[in-house]
């Protein structure tokens, strides 16, 4: 059989159909790097069923199909077919043509076709599994494989030789053998489980059964017997319960009607308080009243006296005013006098001006002067002159400011003093009033201490009489839950004691553990179970918790002895010493540990001492302790219901796979429960007794801080209203004196008003007057020197006509003489004209003084008139408020008095109350006595018996024994069933089911070991004939391996080496050659172009070992020499006469041994094409290439 073609559509690079078609011998594929030759090697092994995306060069299996590029869209399927020359029929029952297709679509399809017909890839694989044409075999070779075989380990090396033996198919049958003996080895572990827990329960069941027949007998009669005495004692206790009812309903009244009363008084005191608080705040309100009135009487008072100081004040300032009045009309005349004196002298000489002007016009007209200079000289006199009267006006100003002055400093003198009499007054009045200030902060801080004591005291006393009363309700029911709690762990605590519902050879030796040395407790008692977890422990060890624990086996004889000479019944022994300790497998804890609903392994939740280890583990050790059943479930079957797992609820999941649960009676009637339920009592009772006491410690202490508190309260109260007293008369000065302080600030600040201007306002003024008079006398002096100059310059220039001028200088030195008398005549007008507006000013102010001043005195008369009548009134309202505040004094002082008498009532009240709540709680407690033991009664006739107490006591014959017969034969009855022990009514139906699954499983477990033995003895035959396979192909590929190395070097010697002889399973394999003119060594020492060509040389020895249709060559000679390339293309021709081979090369050597060439190119980017190439110029080609590479 040989390839005949191939054809590839869609694959990788290969975008159009492409048809290769093959001869047999050596047909060889060239082409540049990168143009898709190693795609037809990878399309052949995809065609043939490789499933490695990766081993493809790709990421998925997607990957193969065409991608597109720039000018190609993608396409949607790659497919590869193969057509094989049949004719030798080398594939059995197939035709002489076979054709293989193998199509992927993009969206995930996939097909398989065999000659056309749709098939599955595992057809495809079996077909060519023994062919020698799979996945691995030496039918593609690439370089990659040439580089593994000399680059592994001798150990990894050994896989090459069990491809070529072909044992690959027997160590996947050894897996799969291996897989079933491990499975087989955990079938028989869990059936040997099963077995042996079978085996555990059939002993005791057959014993059960025995004796079921028997125990239904006398029960049936106890049953009869024990209802009668329940009827009969329910009876008697309802009649008791009747009685103590009726005296708990009058105590309940008596509670009712002193809580009422306590109620009430609660209520008086609470109005009273209310009242009292009242009575403080209205006494505050009036004491605020009173102070406020007393300051503001104390204020118009302090305003009266600063009126009448005012008075005298402004009669002194209107006498003093008028004077000055007086003064400033005198001198308003004297300026008007002045003022007509000076405007005739101003007459006289304006007409002498007028004449001289006339005269010296006439006097121009002679004499021609520069007119510049005289222009010039007559601007600088004309400025002379005003110069002049602003000096004048300026000395008439210093005169009247200094006469001003002298008469304001008379004045000033006289108010300066008055001013000094106020601030000696205004400091002392400070002085007293810092005092005052001081002793009302004082006051008010003392006062607000009391405040706070008094409010302090207040809330402590109410929150003292508020936890008062819830402490002590609190301690009513504290005390009731403490006696009922007591009642039942005291009954509990009877039965425990009296080993109530453990079975009567339990219950024997148990009761006489002291006269049995080395006996330690029944199971029951031994355990510390959570309360959460009872019910599922409970059910899970079950009639065990009545077994009994000794120390050794010794002790568990002498007890059995004991029994049999007593005839008391029968009882199981766990002896601590030889018991054997079951426990769950770490790798079975971890595999349920994540599981839902798992809580946890048995004897991990419960507590016990630990010598008892052994015991309990084995009971408990494998109990595996789930939250519910619908969790269970998938617990169990992970685990092949190999161990046994039990609820919460008390459903169980046996191993083996059988199931228990369903509604259960839960109560006293177990041991377990009832021994668990004493346990908690015991804790709890001892801390509600410590907390009891510990709350009337609290109540006690509580009680006392109450008495304390309401004296603290009194006293508190009483210096509350002392510090009020003093706060108020303290305010009341401290306001006094600040009235006061402010009166005579008033009347400073009403001075400073009317203060005259200070001396140093007057010097200020004067200061600028004079530094004026500076400012002009400088200006006269550079006019004068003005003049002096202009005059020398026309003295110059007018030399020649001075006669002329002299004249003319005559006249005009006169008219300037008269100018300057007109001009200082002109400055007096203005200074008298001044002087008189300064009189008239003067004088208005004086007058709008005075007239302010009467207006003032005019107010000040009407304000005593009216302040008057204030204080008339102010002085009736003090003394009704002083009345009232001592009404309200002694009405605050009988309130205390009766609070102090309903508190003590309360008092009283409380501890009567208590007195009859305790013998409430006495009561309460034998009715709580009467109902447990009742109900315990009734719940047994109900649970136990399925009746009622109307039914059991109609059953009661008419002439009943009394009642201690009855408890007389009952105990005869019972100690016979104890005698019997635990019976199972389902015993018999129980044992049979149990002894045919036992059968069954006993005769499954005989099966496996059978089974197993099988195994191991086909095991040992596979290994066998791997071992004669491998030997085989070793042996042979040796002899080849050697033959042919000599042909491939043109020389020299090589074999193959077994590591390790002993061990054919698993030895490794050496490689040691002799290359021509070298040493004999291992191929790891070798040259890389040497260890190829080994490595080469080692695969054709296989093939001719292990002959193949056809065998597909990656560049297996790339790192060949061309001499070594040049013997490997001979052998390649050599040998195609027996294997077809298809060779991806780019060397010389290898294209000139080929018998058909063809070249793949890549003329359009990213598309593969097929071409015919000529030998010689493929081989030119590729020579070049490698030149410049």
């Amino acid at each position: 059989m040989y390839l005949q073609e191939l054809t590839i559509n869609g694959f990788k690079s290969f975008a159009d159909k492409t048809q290769i078609k093959f001869d047999p011998g050596l047909t060889g594929v060239v082409g540049p790097n990168g143009s898709g030759k190693s795609n037809i090697t990878e399309a052949i092994r995809w065609v043939l069923g490789e499933q490695s995306a990766k081993s493809l060069r790709g990421e998925r299996m997607g990957d193969v199909i065409f991608a597109g590029t720039d000018t190609r869209p993608a396409l949607n399927r790659a497919e590869v077919t193969m057509v094989f020359n049949n004719d030798d029929g080398y594939l059995e029952q197939q035709p002489s043509q076979v054709s293989v297709t193998r199509r992927l679509f993009r969206n995930g399809d996939s097909e398989f076709l065999l000659n056309n017909q749709q098939v599955r890839l595992k057809d495809i694989v079996t077909l060519f599994m023994d062919s020698g044409l799979g996945r691995d075999s030496f039918a593609f070779i690439s370089q990659g494989r040439v580089e593994a075989i000399f680059n592994s380990k001798p150990e990894d090396r050994r896989g090459i030789f069990e491809e070529a033996a072909g044992v690959l198919k027997y160590k996947n049958q050894k897996a799969k053998a291996q897989a079933q003996l491990d499975e087989t080895d955990d079938n028989l572990d869990r059936v040997h489980d099963i077995v042996h827990e079978l085996a555990v329960r059939l002993e005791p069941l057959a014993e059960q059964s025995s004796m079921a027949r028997e125990y239904q007998r006398q029960s049936t009669e106890y049953a009869q017997l024990h209802q009668q005495l329940l009827a009969r004692q329910v009876q008697s206790m309802v009649a008791q319960q009747r009685e103590v009812q009726t005296a708990a309903k009058a105590t309940k009244r008596r509670i009712e009607e002193l809580n009422g009363k306590i109620k009430g008084l609660e209520a008086d005191s609470d109005r009273r308080t209310k009242a009292a608080a009242d009575l403080d705040h209205q006494l505050a309100q009036v004491n605020d009243d009173l102070l406020a009135k007393s300051m503001k009487q104390q204020s118009l008072n302090g305003e009266e006296d600063v009126s009448n100081e005012r008075v005298q004040n402004a009669t002194s300032r209107l006498a003093d005013l008028r004077e000055r009045l007086a003064q400033a009309q005198a001198d308003q005349q004297d300026a008007q006098q002045h003022l007509q004196d000076v405007k005739q002298q101003q007459d006289e000489l304006a007409q002498a001006i007028k004449t001289t002007r006339a005269q010296l016009r006439t006097v121009e007209q002679a004499a021609s002067t520069p007119a510049e200079l005289n222009a010039q000289l007559e601007t600088t006199q004309q400025n002379y002159i005003d110069t002049l009267q602003q000096q004048a006006n300026n000395r008439n100003a210093i005169a009247a400011l200094s006469k001003e002055a002298q008469l304001a400093a008379s004045q000033q003198a006289a108010t300066q003093s008055r001013l000094a009499e106020l601030n000696a007054q205004i400091k002392q009045l400070t002085a007293k009033q810092e005092t005052a200030d001081a002793a009302l902060k004082a006051a008010q801080a003392e006062q607000n201490q009391a405040t706070a004591a008094v409010r302090a005291a207040e809330t402590a006393l109410s929150d003292d009489q508020e936890q008062y009363q819830r402490l002590n309700q609190q301690l009513m029911e504290h005390s009731q839950a403490y006696t009922q709690a007591s009642a039942r762990y005291k009954t509990l605590k009877e039965l425990n004691d009296d080993y109530a519902g453990f079975y009567s050879g339990v219950r024997t030796v148990l009761k006489n553990k002291g006269k049995l040395p080395g006996v330690v407790g029944a199971v029951a008692e031994l355990l510390k179970i959570p309360e959460r977890y009872q019910v599922a422990f409970d059910q899970a060890i079950g009639g065990s918790l009545q077994a009994i624990v000794t120390a050794n086996q010794g002790a568990a004889k002498r007890a059995i002895s004991f029994l049999k000479q007593r005839r008391a019944g029968r009882a199981t022994f766990l002896p601590a010493d030889v018991i054997r300790p079951r426990s769950l497998p770490q790798s079975i804890r971890n595999q349920v540990a994540g599981q839902r609903g798992f809580i946890g392994v048995g004897i991990d939740l419960v507590g016990f001492d630990q010598h008892l280890t052994n015991v309990i583990a084995s009971l408990i050790g494998t109990l595996i302790v789930v939250d519910n059943l619908d969790n269970a479930v998938p617990i169990a079957n992970s685990l092949h219901h190999r161990y046994r797992l039990v609820t919460l609820d008390g459903d169980i999941l046996n191993a083996g796979g059988s199931m228990s649960g369903g509604a259960q009676h839960r109560g006293s009637s177990s041991p377990l429960a009832r021994t668990q339920e004493a346990q908690r009592l015991h804790k709890q009772l001892a801390a509600m007794a410590t907390k009891l006491d510990e709350e009337r410690a609290t109540l006690a202490q509580l009680e006392q801080q109450s008495t304390a508190a309401d004296a603290t309260l009194r006293a508190a109260s009483d210096h509350l209203t002392t510090m009020r007293d003093q706060t108020h008369s303290a305010q009341a000065d401290s306001q006094l004196v600040a009235q006061q302080v402010t009166q005579l600030r008033q009347q400073v600040a009403a001075l400073r008003v009317n203060l005259p201007q200070d001396e140093d306002d007057y010097a200020h003024r004067q200061a600028e007057l004079t530094a004026q008079g500076d400012t002009i006398q400088q200006h006269l002096a550079e006019l004068q020197q003005t003049m002096t100059d202009l005059r020398a310059a026309l003295a110059d220039q007018n030399s020649r006509a001075a006669d002329h001028q002299e004249r003319l200088t005559q006249l005009k030195t006169a008219l300037a003489v008269k100018q300057e008398a007109a001009k200082t005549a002109a400055a007096q007008l203005a200074q008298w004209q001044e002087a008189e507006r300064t009189a008239v000013t003067t004088a208005n102010r004086l007058e709008q003084r005075i007239a302010a001043i009467e207006k003032a005195a005019n107010e000040t008369a009407q304000e005593k008139e009216q302040r008057g009548a204030t204080l008339a009134q102010l002085a009736r309202d003090i003394q009704q408020l002083q009345e009232q505040q001592a009404k309200l004094n002694q009405q605050k002082a009988t309130a205390r008095t009766e609070l102090s008498r309903v508190s003590a009532s309360i008092t009283t009240a409380y501890n009567e109350r208590q007195e009859v709540m305790a013998t409430s709680e006495t009561q309460s407690v034998q009715l709580n006595q009467l109902k447990m033991h009742l109900d315990t009664a009734l719940s047994t006739l109900s649970e136990e018996y399925q009746t009622t107490y109307e039914a059991a006591i109609a059953a009661v014959p008419a002439d009943p024994v009394g009642i201690p017969e009855l408890q007389s034969q009952l105990k005869l009855l019972k100690r016979g069933l104890d005698e019997l022990g635990p019976v199972n009514m389902n015993a018999i139906d129980e044992y049979q089911e149990v002894k045919e699954r036992y059968d069954f499983l006993t005769a499954q477990q005989n099966d496996l070991e059978d089974a197993k033995a099988q195994l191991l003895n086909t095991m040992g035959e596979l290994d066998k004939e791997v071992q004669e396979r491998f030997t085989a192909v070793f042996e042979a590929t040796s002899t080849a391996f050697s033959e042919i190395f000599p042909q491939m070097f043109g020389g020299g010697h090589a074999e193959l080496q077994l590591t390790d002889p002993e061990h054919l399973l698993t030895t490794g394999i050496e490689i040691v050659a002799q290359p021509p003119g070298k040493n004999h060594t291992r191929l790891s020492l070798l040259s890389g172009g040497e260890r190829a060509l080994t490595a080469i040389t080692l695969l054709f020895a296989i093939i001719k070992v292990r002959p193949v249709p056809f065998s597909v060559l990656d560049e297996v000679e790339a790192s060949l020499d061309e001499a070594n390339v040049d013997r490997f293309g001979d052998f390649l021709r050599h040998y195609s006469s027996n294997t077809q081979f298809i060779v991806i090369t780019h060397r010389r050597g290898t294209m000139a041994a080929a018998d058909i060439l063809y070249g793949v190119t890549m003329q359009e980017s990213g598309v593969s094409r097929m071409v015919s190439v000529s030998l010689d110029d493929a081989a030119a080609a590729v020579g070049a290439e490698h030149q410049a590479g």
